[in-house]
């Protein structure tokens, strides 16, 4: 099974947040709000052909990270509504 080139970029995202993150803790704020962002922005082309759902799903990401780089101590909170809100959006897709 191939990976379509926005699932291959998306998961080497997702690899190099995790070892940023295990390499340099205290960058954790950043990397999880360009994470949330890029994840969104990567999203953002196949959205606007699909679903109001999926099109949710990439704004949900931008926001949540725009939110964390502008409140870093709302960290937590931010993740797990994200979190929340993009299972929930998965199910209704």
């Amino acid at each position: 099974m191939m990976l379509s080139q926005g699932a291959m970029l998306q998961s080497l995202l997702a690899i190099l947040a995790g070892v940023l993150i295990l390499v340099v803790p205290r960058l954790l704020n950043y990397v999880v709000a360009g994470f949330f962002i890029l994840f969104g922005l990567l999203n953002l082309p196949s959205s606007l052909n699909a679903s109001a759902a999926q099109l949710l799903k990439s704004a949900v990401a931008i926001g949540a990270g725009a939110v964390i780089l502008i409140y870093p101590r709302f960290l937590n909170h931010a993740v797990a509504f994200t979190l929340i809100l993009l299972g929930v959006l998965g199910l209704v897709h």
